[in-house]
């Protein structure tokens, strides 16, 4: 009886094989037959996406060949005001069909012969542009109430999820045009097969041109990125827009960089890699008047995006030549954003730190060669819509640290006399000696006690208690250019105003700026030059008036007196133009009078120096804010002299840069 069950079903089950491959030719007969209209459909789809995005587009002879092959002549797609515009010429994709009854293009194999860019960014919206990057706030806007994580997650979806599995393009380049300057990036020879990419990276600008090859990987399946850039030209590359706002251009010998995009989320994405470089060279006024130059960079780095925050790993580690570095970085985009920087504390030996700084980024420090350990740390915090609640902390120590060999300068100069020149843009505008040979100098005791605790109360009130550097007058410094938006006050010490004039160049750079602080951290933690040397030479050697230098010829000018017979009102008028020397007509009306608003400023210093005990409270009994010009200066001003920085002085009289 079972035997004649078996019986019955073979001829049921040698039915069902066939009746399947006959659904399948139909299914593709079918599918054949309105691939035309379904593609239509998916592009159409793509059009309108476009569209939301302010852009318009146009697909030439869109058509299939074979059964999952796409030919387009050219995809043309350009901006609704039609500055920026996209170009791809004879594209061949072999498709997924399935998608495309989704109305969606999922593309397995890509070719392509050319794909050109055009952005173009009139001189008005490039200034825009430019103001935004400036702007923080505006930048951090622009991120603020946004999903970063989910945002992250979606973009790294589709960059391996659409990406073809070959691709192959003969041409891509990339038009920048910002403020009429023209910059093109290429390239050529795309070749992505089996997860392994190779091309021929193109930089061309107005007088270069340098061709570098690249090899990578583009993992769709474990999501990992890597690019290998070796350069044989010794050319720079012009970086656009940086270079139209900065100036900068860069050259390296090798560049390589991994991404590990594997962790993410939609609540959080985790990006791993590594970043190094070789024989790197910088142009960039803003950042030094001489190439920078390093000879190796390598680094390790994990950046974690959550939904509201973007955060560089405490585990991150990076080395710039021979010196290991370890940074922190944290911003928080919920309610009040929140950033937090840090350089973990970190010890390095003194001849490496020295031996490691990037050639060309300074110029006094140049061979100087030390022994023992340096201890650094920074920690910097701020609330951006509270910056009185702003955290900054660093320190710089040493262990059995000596100075073996002086670089370019011997810091130990300022002990005696020495010739010292003024620069300005570069050109020689005055030279002369500082010391007992000039007769203009004088020597710290015959200078005016008032001269003396106004100029120190108002440049740097802590001058001879601090180790160079005034840690809360910094801070105070970075609050309130938060506050203003822009850089309305700094935080030098007399210390670094010393430095700068003596040794240094008045080019206001990052690099600059570093090579100050390190300079002034060696004299004062070497103890190279006491503090009163340190002060006197300040007072002999600052600028007090368009050619007027020291506080001999600066007494003389204003007041026709020396230095030590300066009274209170005096001293303080000299200590308010000293932060702009060239401004001082200003202060006073047509008949050598001092203008009004010069009252606040006395009466504000004058309460400092003896909350600090610089002068007794008796010494400022019956004294007003009239200061009465008796010098040559008082016959130098005319009536249209006078108006036209009153509104610029007056905010920066507002700034006492003291404890």
């Amino acid at each position: 009886m079972l035997f004649k069950m078996n019986l019955k079903q073979i001829p049921t089950q040698k039915l069902v094989l066939p009746s399947f491959l006959a659904f399948l030719f139909l299914v593709l007969v079918v599918s054949f037959a309105i691939r035309g209209f379904v593609l239509r459909k998916a592009i159409a789809s793509i059009n309108a996406r476009i569209k939301s995005h302010q852009f318009s587009a146009h697909w030439d002879d869109a058509r299939f060949k074979g059964l999952n092959t796409v030919l387009v002549k050219g995809i043309y797609v350009q901006s609704k005001k039609g500055g920026d515009e996209l170009f791809m010429d004879s594209v061949s994709l072999r498709v997924r069909i399935l998608p495309l009854f989704l109305k969606n293009i999922r593309i397995r194999e890509f070719e392509c012969r050319t794909i050109s860019i055009r952005y173009h960014a009139e001189k008005k919206v490039f200034k825009k542009v430019i103001e935004k990057t400036d702007d923080t706030t505006g930048m951090l806007d622009l991120f603020r109430g946004k999903d970063l994580a989910d945002l992250a997650n979606k973009n790294i979806r589709r960059l391996f999820g659409y990406a073809p599995a070959k691709t192959r393009i003969n041409r891509i380049q990339i038009r920048i045009s910002s403020a009429g300057t023209p910059t093109l990036i290429g390239i050529h020879g795309l070749l992505l097969l089996h997860g392994k990419m190779t091309a021929k990276l193109v930089f061309a600008g107005e007088e270069s041109r340098v061709e570098i090859p690249i090899e990578g990987r583009f993992d769709k399946y474990s999501s990992v990125i890597e690019l290998h850039l070796a350069n044989a030209d010794t050319s720079m590359l012009p970086i656009p827009l940086l270079r139209e706002k900065y100036g900068i251009s860069a050259g390296f010998d090798s560049l390589s960089l991994t991404l590990n995009l594997s962790n993410h989320s939609r609540h959080m994405t985790s990006i791993e890699g590594t970043f190094n470089f070789a024989g790197f060279e910088l142009n960039g006024e803003r950042l030094s008047t001489s190439s920078i130059e390093i000879d190796h960079f390598r680094s390790t780095f994990h950046i974690r995006v959550g939904s509201a925050t973007i955060e560089l790993d405490s585990s991150t580690q990076a080395y710039l030549n021979r010196i290991m570095i370890k940074p922190y970085f944290r911003i928080s985009l919920a309610h009040d954003p929140e950033i937090q920087l840090k350089l973990l504390p970190v010890s390095w030996d003194a001849n490496d730190f020295f031996s490691s700084l990037p050639r060309g980024m300074f110029t006094s420090l140049v061979g100087l060669k030390a022994k023992g350990t340096l201890h650094y740390y920074l920690d910097f915090a701020v609330n951006w819509n509270n910056p009185d609640s702003l955290l900054f902390n660093t320190g710089l120590t040493a262990d059995n640290f000596n100075i073996v060999e002086f670089g370019a300068d011997d810091y130990r100069m300022i002990n005696g006399s020495f010739y010292h020149k003024v620069y300005e843009h570069g050109q020689l505008i005055a030279a002369f000696m500082i010391g007992p040979e000039n007769p203009d100098y004088t020597a710290f005791m015959q200078i005016s006690p008032f001269l003396r605790a106004a100029v120190m109360t108002s440049e740097d009130g802590s001058f001879f208690y601090h180790n160079g550097f005034n840690v809360n007058a910094f801070r105070e410094s970075i609050a309130a250019n938060i506050k203003e938006k822009r850089f309305a006050r700094g935080g030098s010490t007399i210390s670094m105003q010393l430095v700068k004039n003596v040794f240094l160049t008045r080019n206001k750079t990052l690099a600059r700026k570093i090579e100050e602080a390190l300079i002034v951290w060696l004299i004062e933690s070497k103890n190279l030059v006491s503090k009163q040397r340190m002060y006197e030479v300040y007072l002999n050697m600052i600028e007090w008036g368009p050619g007027i230098y020291g506080i001999n010829q600066a007494s003389r000018f204003y007041f026709n007196k020396t230095p030590f017979e300066l009274n209170l009102q005096e001293s303080v008028y000299l200590a308010s133009i000293v932060p702009h020397p060239k401004w001082y007509k200003y202060t006073f009306e047509t008949n050598g009078i001092v203008k009004p608003f010069f009252g606040n400023y006395f009466n504000r210093l004058k309460e400092l120096m003896v909350r600090k005990e610089f002068i007794a409270s008796g010494d400022t009994d019956g004294v007003s804010p009239v200061v009465l010009l008796t010098g040559p200066a008082a016959k130098v001003f005319t009536e249209s002299d006078t108006t036209a920085a009153d509104s610029v002085l007056m905010d920066e009289l507002e700034i006492i840069r003291s404890l």
